[in-house]
């Protein structure tokens, strides 16, 4: 029994330690990492003021989970990559908003049950041709987060609306929680030791031309 818990404890500590080691060793090869960690921490934290502060709460109430959900996915490594992301993420959801507002508006002034068959086939037609977008190349490449934004946010509107009554100010105030996450990832990713990917593009060549250079001198 002693031997056993020995060896565990040996274990325990030599995994601590190489633990710690690739902790260390990946912040010093490269401290932008440790810094990038720094500001979505401090990013999540602002965010998480929506709900900490009384009378944030009262503005936003449980749609401030939007604004941390946002920062959680929104913020990169690279400015350009949040940028592109902020702004996708943005659009989509006032695409998909306004699409779901006016279908709701439309199906309103039907019955109970033709309004329940309306947002069934409209889930469906705007799932099937939003998926299938989905697989064009350029749009894969460049709007794809977009575009999973604009189906996601514009189900939860359209079947929500079906029990929710004010399915507007529902809208608003989840457009509003989310243009919050994306301005602090942005004001982050921009103004506080901003990282840019050219810069790794000009450490990856210039190591390259390093390494051509020394096999051509020996």
């Amino acid at each position: 029994m002693e031997a056993w818990k020995k060896r565990a404890h040996l274990y325990i500590k030599r995994f601590l330690g190489s633990l710690c080691q690739e902790i260390w060793k990946a912040g010093r090869d490269d401290p932008r990492k440790a810094i990038h960690s720094i500001k979505v921490g401090l990013s999540l934290t602002l965010v998480s003021l929506l709900y900490l502060l009384e009378p944030l709460f009262k503005g936003v109430g449980g749609n401030a989970v939007w604004a941390v959900m946002t920062v959680v996915v929104v913020l990169e490594f690279t400015a350009g990559a949040t940028l592109c992301k902020g702004l996708n993420r943005g659009l989509g959801t006032l695409l998909a908003g306004s699409l779901a507002f006016l279908f709701q508006f439309i199906a309103r002034e039907s019955g109970k049950v033709l309004y329940a068959i309306f947002i069934g086939a409209s889930v469906f037609f705007i799932g099937a041709i939003s998926t299938y977008l989905r697989f064009i190349p350029n749009v894969k490449k460049n709007y794809d987060y977009g575009v999973v934004i604009f189906l996601l946010t514009f189900n939860l509107i359209t079947i929500s609306s079906y029990r929710v009554e004010n399915v507007l100010k529902m809208a608003s105030e989840r457009l509003y929680t989310m243009a919050i996450g994306c301005g602090i990832c942005i004001l982050m990713s921009l103004f506080i030791f901003p990282i840019w990917s050219g810069q790794d593009l000009h450490n990856f060549s210039a190591s390259k031309l390093e390494g051509l250079a020394k096999s051509i001198q020996g």
